[in-house]
């Protein structure tokens, strides 16, 4: 067994550290020539330890000694957001807060007054109404929480119309009416019952004299194979809510996997009865949106996230521009245009063939 031998301690000295070692006029020239991280990856450091030896001997980051600043953008400087200057003249915001600094300007700051107290001033006009909008477009409700929280519940929010037209159809398709249809292969009407229902025959079955094919009411769509019909009618309620998939498990008692191919099926099967794509539309299970409007505070156009809401002030939104949050009712009264919600994600999305 081999005895322990202590390490020896030296004296700290940061100038002899590793990290400055690394330094020497070759290594130094060659900050600013290309990014930190490719620099750091070259010379097998930290990023960060790079960055710092860059600020320290005041060299720029890679690209911004290159751009060429004009009077007129070094004008928005510290007035507006770094971020937004960034935006506007298509730039990185890394070269705006250096440039800025270069000035000795200080970061404008987004405004920290009540958006309803600015309303109160300002008096702006009403909202303008809703455009409306195409049949085949699907529409959800801004209020409506993506999100069950703790001991509460989700608003109904279902389209009776649609419950009701998918109600019609199920009683069709699973009708024990005798009388023939049309065969659902070659479409002929030259077709007889086949055979009455019975224990192992649950719906009856007819026979085309045509393409000498058997078949029933279900044959060709996508409910042929559809089980646990029993539970069919509470989930057709749930398809027009603008709920997750999660909630509508918890409710039915079934698991994730089937409610997802119940609700794609069921979407297939509406575009069978109506290829217009109307009532396929008004489905809204399991869609979450992303909200799209400018902020009113710091004018950034595009995406904005959801950040909870309440029952006085509504749905709230936060900018990542600015990082500020608001109420959608504000930000409509400010900026006079309605929120867009886009789908930000469809588990259920039907590529619909436009021929």
């Amino acid at each position: 067994m081999t005895a322990f031998t202590p390490k020896k301690h030296f004296p700290s000295n940061r100038d002899d550290s590793p990290r400055r070692r690394i330094w020497t006029a070759a290594t130094e020239a060659l900050l600013g020539t290309a990014s930190d991280r490719s620099i750091a990856a070259r010379l097998k450091v930290s990023h960060v330890t790079v960055t710092r030896r860059r600020h320290e001997l005041g060299i720029a980051p890679f690209g911004t000694a290159a751009l060429a600043w004009t009077a007129e953008m070094e004008s928005h400087l510290g007035r507006v957001l770094d971020t937004v200057i960034a935006q506007k003249f298509g730039v990185t915001v890394w070269q705006v807060s250096w440039r800025r600094r270069q000035l000795n300007i200080a970061p404008a700051r987004p405004r920290s007054e009540q958006l309803s107290s600015i309303i109160a001033k300002t008096q702006p006009s009403p909202v303008p109404p809703e455009p409306a909008a195409a049949p085949t477009k699907r529409r959800f409700l801004v209020d409506q929480p993506q999100y069950r929280r703790t001991g509460a519940s989700y608003p109904d929010t279902e389209d009776k119309a649609l419950t009701a037209f998918l109600e019609r159809a199920l009683a069709e398709v699973y009708s024990l009416d005798l009388k023939p249809i049309a065969c659902p292969y070659c479409h002929s009407r030259h077709t007889a019952l086949a055979a009455k229902p019975h224990a192992r025959l649950p719906r009856p079955a007819f026979y085309c004299g045509k393409c000498d094919k058997r078949f029933n009411r279900l044959t060709a769509t996508p409910l042929a194979r559809l089980r646990h019909t029993e539970v069919m009618p509470a989930f057709i309620r749930l398809l027009s809510q603008q709920i997750p998939y999660e909630e509508a498990c918890r409710r039915l008692g079934v698991d994730y996997k089937t409610i997802a191919n119940w609700a794609k099926k069921i979407r297939l099967w509406l575009l069978q009865l109506d290829p217009s794509g109307r009532w396929e539309a008004k489905v809204r299970l399991g869609i979450k949106t992303r909200a799209h409007i400018q902020c009113p505070r710091c004018g950034a156009e595009g995406e904005k996230q959801f950040l909870g809401g309440s029952d006085h002030r509504g749905r709230r939104l936060i900018c990542s521009t600015c990082n500020t949050t608001f109420s959608v009712r504000d930000a409509e009264r400010l900026t006079q245009q309605r929120v867009r919600l886009e789908v930000l994600y469809d588990p259920g999305k039907i590529d619909i063939d436009p021929a």
